[in-house]
């Protein structure tokens, strides 16, 4: 049944260090922790020769002993298994990054804009960036991810100038705001078109000319993707926005329940069963539906349509306006570029 999985996220707790005003999982208001046995049962499940383990929670660091077992437990597998892990840094020190370099554990760490956004949204920015130093200092590339909201949004230059001085950064992820959880309590909103059409620009060329001062690329994740899209447009097939899709991914939770995607995490049409009744378990992929507009869109054969947790969500299965807001605007950022090598772009001169 589980043959085709390629991503297992293990959500090793929900408790959290953090209370983020727009945290789809509510993190930190349950205190619950995976064991072993569960994390061993859901691994045993997966028959992929090769796959992705991504630790999550809450805040995963809360549970680093289960994240070292199941290190020493997939060293005995013989299959192809790398190791990834979403956190917010701010547990992570020296000793910790010796460790996360040891075990090869790719990291993402959240962070939303500068300094002053993200203190309002997620709180500890000085804890989060110590520990992002502490990967670097140990030679740990990271990953920013930040939520869009609109106001973070207009921080997102000041995030690129953030990621070049860290100096391990490689790269930053758009993650758009799920309206649930905390952040509909929050009354956060989504942003607007013309702030992500203004905002992601002044980014993206901001990223340019501090790449051309140190001779270092940071790249927006969306951008970069929109990017190998436009350059392959003739052959580009594969439109799948994750793993999700096409029943590639299992979401396990410290009471061995299993989703095919954490934002959709205690809603029965999407409850694939647990691990420790076998057979209760079933395969369920999730897609979006596309809007009317999909159709006269230029862009519409070579995109990925957006998260389809993200549509369920914030409108009901269709195509949510604000990824199709940051996909538009991230195909005509390089639109106005032309292709000249190996992920570089010059600007289009008419």
């Amino acid at each position: 049944m589980f043959s085709n999985v390629k991503l297992l996220v293990v959500w090793v707790t929900n408790d959290c260090n953090l209370n983020c005003k727009y945290c789809y999982a509510n993190g930190g208001e349950k205190k619950e922790y995976m064991t072993f046995d569960t994390a061993k049962k859901a691994i045993d499940m997966i028959k992929s020769d090769s796959f992705k383990i991504q630790f999550a929670g809450g805040e995963p660091m809360m549970n680093f002993s289960l994240i070292r077992d199941i290190y020493n437990y997939v060293q005995s597998k013989d299959k192809k298994i790398t190791l990834q892990m979403q956190s917010n840094g701010t547990l992570i020190d020296d000793e910790i990054s010796k460790e996360i370099k040891k075990m090869y554990i790719k990291m993402g760490i959240s962070f939303d804009g500068g300094l002053d956004i993200n203190e309002k949204l997620r709180g500890k920015s000085v804890e989060a960036i110590n520990g992002i130093k502490a990967l670097g200092k140990n030679g740990v590339i990271v990953n920013l991810n930040t939520v869009i909201t609109k106001d973070s949004i207009r921080s997102l230059s000041k995030l690129i100038e953030l990621a070049y001085y860290l100096g391990n950064v490689n790269g930053i992820g758009l993650d758009l705001l799920r309206i649930t959880g905390r952040a509909k309590k929050n009354n956060l909103e989504v942003a607007s078109y013309k702030d992500i059409e203004k905002y992601l620009n002044e980014a993206y060329k901001k990223t340019e000319y501090l790449s051309s001062l140190t001779n270092r690329k940071v790249i927006i994740r969306e951008i970069e993707d929109a990017k190998g899209r436009i350059k392959h447009s003739s052959s580009y097939c594969n439109t799948n926005y994750c793993h999700a899709t096409y029943g590639g991914s299992m979401v396990v939770y410290p009471s061995g329940d299993v989703y095919p995607c954490g934002s959709l995490s205690g809603s029965k049409k999407y409850y694939m069963g647990n691990v420790h009744d076998l057979k209760s378990l079933r395969m369920i992929t999730i897609n979006t539906a596309e809007n009317e507009s999909c159709n006269s869109c230029r862009f519409n054969n070579i995109c990925t349509k957006g998260c389809p947790a993200r549509s369920i969500i914030n409108s009901n299965g269709q195509v949510s306006k604000e990824d199709c807001y940051l996909r538009k605007v991230s195909f005509e950022i390089c639109d106005n570029f032309t292709f000249v090598g190996e992920n570089s772009f010059l600007p289009n001169i008419t």
